[in-house]
């Protein structure tokens, strides 16, 4: 995720998120004002409460951006249209914000009550706000006014958060966790196990399939579907898409001067920290480990100085990225971190040149040297002109992408023409070469209208999607053929494959039902019986299954299997695998346990804060009357 962020630092700017997100860290879509719209006042109404169109837009457009970025940066940029549609963020932000209603309500009901004091204490412990490791007014004042907020609609937003903490805080004081529990949790959760399977896999009875001519001829005249050869199709085709009409578009200073001047907070750069860091790591995750981790991490630190720091995190540093540098992990700044990471209040406290005192996080014993800073400053509009004229380029060619892919169209006179008009326009023909028109070379539709079409004929320009970008394709049917089903004898290779397979898993289905009947359930009676392997597993964790056990696809399947002992037998079944199991080994580390089980114990009470939670919402939602502007869940509307 660093590398991420180092090579889009430059364009990275800080929003403050009111709501349930905090800070957040964007930049790939800065220049994205948010895709919902809608011109009524009020959005939804939670019994008497109304929330404002103006208020779910500001949400909506704050997961959309905390999402989109979260998506870009694990799969590298590449977010599609569908990616952002199977979030449902219209809906998850209609549910945050009612949500948040009913519990704010509740708690008030129930007399939780939140001063000023609170408030203050809630905001100065905030990194974001301090200064040397101290909270600062001027800083305070300085964010809110970089994210266009002032501090009366920021410290109500805080006054509510707290309500809503204060509400579970209140509930956790009535849940209670006992040691016997969290042991129970820790061994279910946190064992490795070993386990011994046989597997009914449908290839293990294809021997045993038996067929003659007959067999064979019926299921081929049955499942004639089957064995039809699609209709194809040979598409000769040019692409009109961004990247070839961006740099035709001219853009003129006065046009990127108005952009700069009405996108002011997309140009600031928060902050920056130059950070160097010795990390050690335990040898494992016991007691013992962290200790001597620990130890060394002190010895270490003794030593240091500025002056020496490269050398020795080249020396001792566990980290395989930054100790080859010295340690360097370049230009960070707060918003980078989650807000309760231990990382970013020790680095972000430290004064330039300093050093900090070895510290434990997740990694291990961590050692932060501050090397350098760099001020909050906004990007120069010279410094920016040049990705400003690329957006503003891709803004005016997108509106223009069909009136250039029609003039083309329309200099193609004949089919002789195509490949000459095309070189003359520089842009690239394709040639897609006989394929079925359910193949995903080119959208289904053009397929099907280029089989429908008479060869040599120009069709387009039609409008296509790809990577989230649209796309004119000017295309003609070079060649085709029509669907057909080949003779019984022609394929009859292929009737016996798809025979052998279709009998195969009904004889793999008759012995698992057979044998789920009998019991005990025996696993080397059942491998005898029937031909097959007894397959062992390594020692493996519910965080690291076993791939080649397919039931571990079903999360419910893991959950059940790891809560069982030593010797249980049981059966599963996922996709088309039945498998019976039994489990051999089973192993926790206590010491590990003894190390976190205070750990475990606040993340189980966090659970059962959570469930009572949604108990909670459920009651108060089916008490309530809540009315939707139906437009807004609607995934489908135009965004």
């Amino acid at each position: 995720m660093l590398d991420f962020f180092r090579k889009h630092r430059k364009y990275f700017f800080v929003v403050l998120v009111i709501a349930t997100l905090s800070f957040v860290a964007g930049g790939a879509y800065l220049y994205v004002s948010g895709p919902f719209k809608t011109g009524q006042d009020v959005a939804i109404k939670v019994g008497s409460t109304k929330i404002s169109t103006q208020e779910y837009l500001n949400t909506y457009n704050q997961l959309y951006s905390f999402y989109s970025n979260l998506l870009a940066q694990m799969k590298g940029g590449n977010v599609t249209e569908q990616d952002i549609k199977n979030l449902h963020l219209k809906q998850k932000t209609a549910d945050l914000l009612i949500d948040k209603v009913l519990l704010l309500k509740e708690a008030k009901r129930e007399g939780i009550e939140v001063t000023k004091e609170d408030i203050q204490k809630n905001i100065e412990k905030n990194p974001v706000f301090a200064e040397n490791g101290k909270f600062s007014k001027e800083k305070y004042l300085l964010v809110l006014r970089e994210n266009h907020l002032k501090p009366a609609e920021f410290e109500n937003s805080i006054k509510n958060d707290l309500y809503i903490e204060k509400l579970k805080d209140s509930m956790a004081k009535k849940i209670n966790i006992t040691d016997d529990m969290v042991k129970k949790y820790f061994i279910d959760n946190f064992s490795n196990i070993k386990l011994s399977y046989v597997d009914f896999d449908a290839s293990a009875f294809a021997k045993k399939v038996s067929y003659n001519d007959s067999d064979l001829r019926n299921y081929y005249n049955k499942n004639k579907q089957e064995f039809m050869e699609p209709a194809m199709v040979n598409v000769k085709y040019a692409a009109v898409d961004v990247s070839y009409v961006a740099p035709k578009e001219k853009i003129t200073e006065d046009e990127m001067k108005k952009f700069y001047d009405a996108h002011p907070q997309s140009f600031q750069m928060p902050a920056m920290y130059e950070l160097a860091h010795i990390l050690i790591k335990p040898k494992a995750n016991s007691k013992q480990d962290m200790q001597e981790a620990q130890k060394k991490a002190e010895e270490i630190y003794k030593q240091l100085t500025p002056n020496n720091f490269e050398q020795l995190a080249q020396q001792y540093s566990n980290d395989p990225y930054s100790a080859p540098k010295g340690g360097v992990l370049g230009w960070l700044y707060p918003a980078m971190f989650k807000p309760d990471s231990t990382f970013a209040k020790v680095a972000f406290s430290l004064k330039k040149g300093e050093i900090s005192k070895p510290f434990e996080t997740q990694l291990g014993y961590e050692i932060v040297y501050l090397m350098d800073t760099k001020p909050s400053q906004t990007v120069s509009f010279n410094e920016a002109k040049p990705y400003i004229e690329k957006i503003l380029q891709m803004q005016k060619a997108q509106d223009n992408l069909f009136r250039e892919s029609k003039r083309i169209a329309l200099m193609i006179k004949s089919p002789s023409d195509f490949d000459k008009v095309c070189k003359q326009e520089g842009l690239k023909v394709h040639q897609t070469g006989l394929i079925a028109i359910n193949s995903d070379i080119l959208p289904q539709n053009i397929l099907q209208k280029a089989y429908e079409a008479t060869t040599n004929t120009l069709l387009g320009p039609d409008e296509v999607k790809a990577n989230n970008s649209t796309a004119y394709l000017i295309y003609e049917t070079v060649e085709k053929k029509n669907p057909y089903l080949p003779d019984f004898d022609k394929i009859k290779d292929k009737v016996v494959k798809a025979y052998t397979k279709y009998k195969a898993k009904e004889l793999a289905k008759e012995a698992f039902s057979q044998t789920i009947a009998k019991k005990p359930l025996d696993l080397q009676k059942i491998a005898a019986q029937y031909g097959l392997s007894i397959q062992t597993t390594p020692m493996f964790s519910k965080m690291n299954p076993d791939p080649n056990f397919t039931c571990f696809n079903k999360p419910e399947n893991i959950d059940f299997i790891f809560k069982q002992a030593v010797g249980f037998v049981g059966l599963c079944s996922a996709n088309s695998d039945n498998y019976v199991y039994k489990i051999v080994d089973k192993k926790a580390d206590m010491n590990m346990f003894e190390q976190y089980k205070n750990q475990l114990k606040a993340q189980m009470k966090d659970e059962e804060v959570n469930k009572s939670l949604d108990n909670l919402l459920k009651t108060l939602k089916a008490n309530t009357k809540i009315v939707i502007n139906p437009q807004i869940v609607n995934e489908s509307s135009n965004q």
